[in-house]
């Protein structure tokens, strides 16, 4: 790049850098909450009968499978966005710090974010709520007392508060639990037909469709290492959608 500019990129976690979401797994098994009841906090969270941080008390309260199970049946299966690499990688090489913002558990990503990276994993910061898991019993420890449990628009600011004033903020989500950072990002990318879209949509804070065509398709892909075309010509306020 002629001029270096100075970006920094917050993802999701589940559903977005993972095309599984993870937590729902695990809550959806038949053993556990299952997605019948998880549906209807959703719902509820969306038309503001119910925090979000009280709908996800109550899923993770009520899977009862062990670590050993969560694994061997869901977790070793789960896939991250395929262009995640190369994008990371990306990063790297620019010195763009790369940070995952989770309304879910850090144990999980952890072992998650290795079996994706193996040791690049390390240099990924991730921010998370805690847990203690023992036998079928999932506790979650919430990172913070805000109604996200896990608010990840603090993250965006605080670092914001510490870098020059040119630099850029990227964030990349999917769901409820995104929608305080997006609101704290120069540039947000959000999965189509997910609630983080359908809340913009209705916010007002419409995401602009990329057109298609050899120069924009690249646009078009969460993490591929045609987002240095946005990069070079990077714009506060830019949005755009992720398949």
């Amino acid at each position: 790049m002629a001029n270096k500019i100075k970006v920094q990129v917050f993802t999701d976690f589940d559903g977005t850098l993972s095309l599984d979401d993870t937590g729902l797994l695990l809550i959806d098994d038949h053993r556990s909450l299952g997605p019948k009841r998880r549906r209807e906090l959703e719902e509820a969270v969306m038309d503001n009968r119910i925090k979000y941080k009280d709908a996800l008390q109550e899923m993770w309260e009520n899977v009862h499978i062990s670590w050993e199970e969560a694994w061997n049946e869901y977790l070793d299966d789960c896939k991250m966005d395929p262009g995640f690499p190369s994008f990371n990688n990306y990063c790297q090489q620019n010195q763009f710090p790369v940070t995952i913002l989770s309304s879910g558990l850090y144990p999980l990503l952890e072992e998650i974010m290795f079996k994706f990276l193996g040791e690049k994993a390390k240099k990924i910061k991730i921010v998370a709520n805690h847990a203690e898991i023992k036998n079928r019993t999932w506790k979650i420890i919430w990172r913070d007392d805000s109604i996200y449990g896990n608010d990840k628009s603090k993250s965006i600011i605080e670092a914001r508060e510490k870098e020059k004033e040119d630099t850029i903020f990227i964030f990349c989500g999917d769901g409820i639990s995104d929608i305080s950072a997006a609101r704290h990002a120069d540039i947000l990318f959000a999965r189509k037909g997910r609630d983080l879209e359908t809340y913009s949509t209705v916010g007002n804070a419409q995401l602009a469709k990329v057109n298609e065509g050899s120069d924009n398709a690249s646009k078009q892909a969460i993490y591929s290492s045609g987002i240095q075309i946005d990069l070079q010509n990077a714009k506060r306020n830019d949005q755009w959608y992720l398949n």
